[in-house]
Formats: C-alpha cells, structure tokens, sequence
C-alpha cells in the first residue's frame, strides 16, 4: 500500500485531466462568442443594406419626377433588410424577403429605419438603420446571461444640390466669364458635362447668388464658386429627351412678323410658318392660346417687342383670351436679339393635338409650359440690351447659347418659373439672370446620391 501511494505513475495524466475541464469550457464559449460574432457581421451587413436602400429611396423622392418607386422609406429599409435575413416579428411578406416565417424558440429579431434631419451636429437628410437579434446562450449562462442581444447601427447620408436646376447644359459647359450677375436663390443651375471645366468661372467681377451649382464634372476657376459645387454628380434627367429624336415638319411661309399665325392642323390655312423682323418701336401681342412655327429669324431690332397679352396690355386680350404662346424653330430658323427689343412670353398650360402637325401630336404633353423650342445645333447669341422673360421652358438641346453684352433673362413671372436647357450655356460681359421669383417646385428636380457615413 505504501508503494501505491508513493508511486507517481499517471500523475501528469490526472492533473492534465483535471486542467481540461475549464480549457474546454473556455473554448466552447469562445465557439458561442465566435457564433455572436457570425451574427454580428450578418446584423451589420443588414444595416447597411437598410441605410443605404432608405436613402436611395429618401433621395428618389426628392426628385419625384425621376422616381419610380412610391415606397416610404421606411419600408424600403426593411424590405433590404429583408432581404439580408433579418424581419421584424411578423412582418416577413418584402418582396426578395429571406426571412423564415417563424424563428426558432427564444429568438427574436428587430429592425428599425429612422429619418433624420442631423447626424453627428451636421445638419441634413439621414436614413438611420438598427438591426439586432435576441437568443437565448447557453455555455455563457454560467457567467450569468441566459439572453444576449447582437445588434448592429449603419447610417446613410443623401448627398446633393438643395435646389433643383432652373438652368441645364446637357453636353457642355456652363461658363462664367466677366461681370455676369446671376441671382437665382430658389434654382439653380447644373451641366451634364463630365469634363474638369463642366463649370468654370473666368473673371472676379461676377455676382451670382444661387440655390444650388451641379456638374457632373468638375469646376474650375474661382474658388469661392467652385468650393459650394457639388461635382461629380449623377447627370441631372433631361425632362424633353424625348423630342430629340422628332422630325420636324416642313410647312410653307405664314409672312412677316406683322402678321403672326398660329398653327392649327384643322384650318389649311394656318398650316404654315412665320418669319419674325421686328424694328423701330413695333410691338406684337398675342392673345389666346398659341403654337407658332419660325422659319427664318426671330430678329427683334431697336425697341420691339413680342409679347403674350393680359388684360392690362394695349391692345388688351379679352379676360378670357390672355395670351400664351410656344415657338417652335423649324430647321434653318434662328434666333437673333443683340439690339434692345424685348420677349415678354408665358407658355401654354397645355397643347392640344389640334395645334401640331401629326408627326408632333404624339409628343404634345412635353409642349406644356414651353416657350421655346430649337433642335437646330446652330449657336444662339442673346446680347445688347435685350430682354428676355419668360415662364416656361426654352429648350435648345444642340444649340452653344452665349449671353453677351448687357442682356436680361428673366426666369419667372408671379407664381410660375421659366427654365433654359441647352447644349451649353455662357454668362458673359455684364450678362443678367434674373429667377429670383421661381418656386423651387416648378423645375425638374437635381440628382442626388447616397453615402454610407456609419
């Protein structure tokens, strides 16, 4: 028995055995801890799902007329969440959902989506999403948990103008260059051109106040500018494009600008174009509803004027006949005021077939509330002392238009905005934008995109 005693045979063996027992307890639990941690990653990639899809969803209603989706961004937070596995109890049905219908027992999820004004003390629009899961433990329940709750957080910013464009370049340019005074604090202005000079400011004596300057390019120039720009943008939705590819009519001569038809696909008559040459002190006023078809020079000299009536001007348009008028420039047509003669022009609410020649009538919804329309590429230069106000669209998709000299663009009249999109546009000399009374509501909507900030 002694011997037995003494003997320490096996000895490592015992003591290897009893050291065992917490090592392979302290492992399993590092297995539960790595099994959180698996779920932690899959909450976290859920979140950022959620963020960014609510944003991109904030950002497409902000922009209504490019948004396709009528989703609130709440749903559209869960339904990616969804999508990555993790539901709210009973709310399984997001189309692309992963979720099982039921959970195992003692399992719980929750998915929260927030919309923020602020984040961080930086003030703007923020999609917050929350993911966690609750589950029962087990090995850790010998420290006392018997749930734990893996939860993961992800932010997502819109990023973008504040104002949506009331002036567009589709493929170039806009340029400042001189003394140009802009004030345009409801719009602003935005190029679709993705070069390093999408905007560029040339010179220190400009003014220009606006509510927002895009590009899908960069900026060039003056710092102040080009420092408030967004660039780099997404390319802002050209509203019209759908005209570009239209073949327009050939239609006879109406006569001189003395004499201004309307166009009327019912009355053979009236199916025809007109040269406008305005000199001296000649003034026309348009009263009704009109489509008016150029087909030389819109050429305005010394102090003419073409205008729409209200019931104020001389001659007065009946209460019931105010004027409103579209000019649409057919090939070889061109657009000339360097003198000081003045377009004072409200677009037509609305065109009906009966004003288009057939191969328009299919495009007539896009001729509401344009003043103004030139497929041609050849430049128009607007300078002297012109004046130019509009409500309603100019659309020059192919056209260079410069304002040179001392000319006036006015983008707004009572409650209504007017809106120049062209190929390019350039402010030079002592050049005036005037769309200080344009309600931000009137103008397609700027481009946005979504930025993941937590």
């Amino acid at each position: 028995m002694r011997n037995v005693l003494r003997c320490r045979r096996g000895s490592v063996g015992f003591a290897t055995t009893v050291a065992m027992i917490p090592l392979i307890g302290v492992l399993a639990l590092g297995g539960e801890a790595g099994s959180w941690y698996v779920t932690q990653q899959r909450a976290q990639n859920a979140a950022d799902a959620a963020a960014y899809s609510g944003g991109l969803q904030a950002a497409c209603l902000k922009a209504p007329s490019s948004c396709s989706v009528s989703n609130t961004v709440d749903y559209r937070g869960k339904q990616f969440a969804a999508q990555n596995t993790f539901c709210n109890s009973g709310d399984t049905s997001y189309p692309g959902s992963k979720c099982p219908t039921s959970l195992p027992s003692g399992i719980s999820q929750s998915v929260q989506i927030a919309s923020l004004t602020s984040w961080g003390g930086t003030a703007g629009t923020y999609v917050q999403a929350k993911v966690s899961q609750t589950q029962p433990t087990y090995l850790a329940k010998m420290l006392g948990l018997s749930t734990v709750t893996i939860g993961a957080m992800a932010v997502a910013k819109v990023q973008g103008a504040n104002k949506p464009p009331c002036a567009l370049a589709l493929t170039g340019t806009i340029g400042f260059q001189g003394s140009p005074n802009i004030n345009a604090p409801n719009c602003g202005m935005a190029s679709n051109d993705t070069a390093s000079n999408a905007l560029d400011f040339t010179g220190g004596g400009m003014t220009i106040n606006l509510g927002s300057l895009s590009a899908a390019g960069g900026c060039t120039g003056a710092s102040s500018f080009c420092n408030t720009a967004y660039t780099y943008m997404p390319p802002v939705t050209n509203p019209f494009s759908a005209l570009d590819s239209v073949t327009l009519p050939t239609l006879p001569s109406c006569g001189n600008g003395n004499n201004l038809v309307a166009y009327s696909s019912t009355v053979t008559a009236n199916q025809c174009a007109n040269t406008i040459s305005l000199t001296g002190n000649t003034v026309i006023t348009l009263c009704g509803s009109g489509v008016y078809f150029i087909t030389g020079t819109i050429s305005l000299k010394g102090n003419s004027m073409i205008q729409t009536g209200t019931t104020s001007t001389t001659p007065a348009c009946a209460a019931n006949n105010v004027g409103s008028a579209l000019f649409i420039l057919l090939p070889g047509a061109s657009f000339d005021t360097k003198g000081t003669g003045t377009i004072n022009i409200t677009a037509n609410s609305s065109v009906s077939n009966s004003q288009l020649p057939s191969v328009l009538q299919p495009y007539a919804y896009l001729f509401a509330d344009m003043s103004m329309y030139d497929l041609s590429s050849t430049a128009v230069t607007i300078g002297g002392k012109s004046n130019i106000n509009l409500t309603g669209a100019m659309y020059f998709p192919n056209a260079a238009v410069t304002f040179q000299g001392n000319p006036t663009l006015t983008l707004s009249n009572g409650s209504s905005c007017g809106e120049l999109i062209a190929a390019s546009i350039a402010f030079n000399g002592n050049a005036t934008l005037d769309g200080s009374g344009c309600p931000s509501t009137s103008v397609p909507s700027t481009p946005q995109y979504v930025q993941l900030v937590q």
